[in-house]
């Protein structure tokens, strides 16, 4: 096979205990029919057949799993890198000694600003502070932990603060992305940044990444090619690995190219592990086509012309699918807004 899943992210389930404006999944209660313990240990065997390496697993809150502990004792006997993320909510002592246990020596938790903010985004009153609380006892732990900020309308003028404040905290590592449309946005339209605030996060993660005072993680959902394309990502863009070098799986059972890429509720939904295994669903030659088989034909408006069509194919695609409902063009690229603004930016 050509293609192989590298990294994968994994929803274990959709339960949470927090009640964000901002979330893809609407996550609060369980998924209908979600997998069963036999079934999360099987995928973790097939995870490893099919040549995974990373795999980030998430929620809803994972530790409301009821089997999150074995899943990731069994990936991690796999050879597979565990990253969990939290909201931080039920990070304790006998949790830390948990993932110990299986393994695990680092976290992500989010954090999407400042602590009004954070809590007003998260719908719950105190949370930054227990996120913080979390990330402490984390660290005395000897865990590494990173923090995952969703960039909004609400929190980007709060980035260099942030910043500063996560610097202070002596905090090593920060992954950033944008929100997209979709879930509880659809609610939340306030959330959304305009092309305009989304090259305004861009200069701020070069200059941040400049500081070299913690190390920046640009997720795949922001670019691309601008003018200071190398200054903004530590490897370049070559187009999205949706179904090609990574994949998705939900708490119930489907399996995506992406789990950011949803519309619909079976919307590019390649298959579910209850009804098929993931090896057969990667495998078939007729899944994950759009991701596959696009061709720089099939590009429309400014990506058609563009001229790193060939290796942008059209930039992220959960970003162009929540906006147009399509992966043939975007309207968040940079590399456009510069070329329609005749600007540049050299860092």
């Amino acid at each position: 096979m050509k293609f192989y899943p590298d990294t994968a992210v994994w929803e274990l389930t959709n339960a949470c205990n927090a009640n964000c404006i901002h979330c893809g999944s609407r996550s609060g209660t369980p998924r209908p029919n979600e997998m069963t313990e036999t079934e999360a240990l099987q995928l973790c065997d097939d995870l490893k057949t099919l040549g995974c390496k990373r795999i980030t697993l998430i929620g809803g809150e994972i530790f409301l799993s009821p089997y999150w502990e074995k899943v990731a004792q069994r990936l991690v006997n796999n050879g597979i890198r565990v990253a969990p993320l939290t909201n931080g909510i039920m990070i304790n002592q006998k949790t830390l000694d948990r993932l110990k246990k299986a393994g695990i020596d680092n976290i992500s938790v989010s954090i999407d600003g400042l602590a009004k903010t954070h809590d007003y985004i998260r719908g719950m009153p105190g949370i930054f502070d227990q996120a913080m609380k979390a990330i402490h006892l984390a660290k005395q732990q000897g865990f590494l932990v990173g923090i995952n900020t969703t960039v909004t309308a609400l929190n980007l003028h709060e980035l260099p603060a942030l910043h500063d404040y996560l610097v202070e905290e002596d905090l090593g590592l920060w992954q950033i992305q944008i929100v997209e449309d979709m879930g509880n946005v659809n609610e939340n339209q306030q959330l959304q940044i305009d092309v305009e605030k989304f090259y305004q996060l861009a200069k701020y993660m070069v200059q941040f990444r400049q500081q070299k005072r913690i190390k920046i993680i640009t997720c795949h959902n922001i670019g691309w090619f601008t003018s200071f394309e190398p200054l903004l990502r530590d490897e370049p863009f070559t187009g999205c690995v949706a179904g090609r070098y990574a994949v998705g799986i939900e708490s119930n059972g489907n399996v995506r190219g992406c789990l950011s890429i949803m519309g619909d509720p079976e919307a590019n939904v390649e298959g579910n592990v209850k009804e098929r295994s993931l090896i057969d669903i990667w495998n078939d030659p007729t899944s994950f086509t759009a991701f596959r088989d696009r061709k720089v034909e099939d590009l429309t408006g400014f990506c058609a012309q563009c001229e790193y069509r060939k290796l942008c194919r059209g930039g992220c695609s959960s970003v162009a699918y929540s906006l147009i409902k399509k992966f043939t063009e975007n309207p968040l690229c940079l590399h456009k807004y510069e070329v329609e603004q005749g600007i540049s930016w050299e860092g």
